[in-house]
């Protein structure tokens, strides 16, 4: 019975544009977020560069429990 699924979605028509790819991809992360209640969390935080000694806004990213809902 599982072949028969994964014949059935090659079968099914696929996206065609980016913005359609783009939106399936994001169907399938939020239905992925809440059957674990988790999501991917992404910070900004300020780095001194090794190299260079300068201040760099880095972007750090960490998974994270999805907020009780009310």
């Amino acid at each position: 019975m599982k072949a028969d699924n994964v014949v059935k979605q090659a079968v099914e028509a696929k996206p065609k544009t980016e913005q359609e790819l783009a939106q399936a991809f994001v169907k399938e992360y939020e239905e992925l977020c809440q059957k674990h209640q988790f999501q991917i969390i992404v910070t900004p935080a300020w780095r001194i560069s090794q190299d260079t000694g300068d201040w760099r806004l880095v972007l750090q990213s960490s998974v994270g429990r999805l907020p009780k809902q009310q």
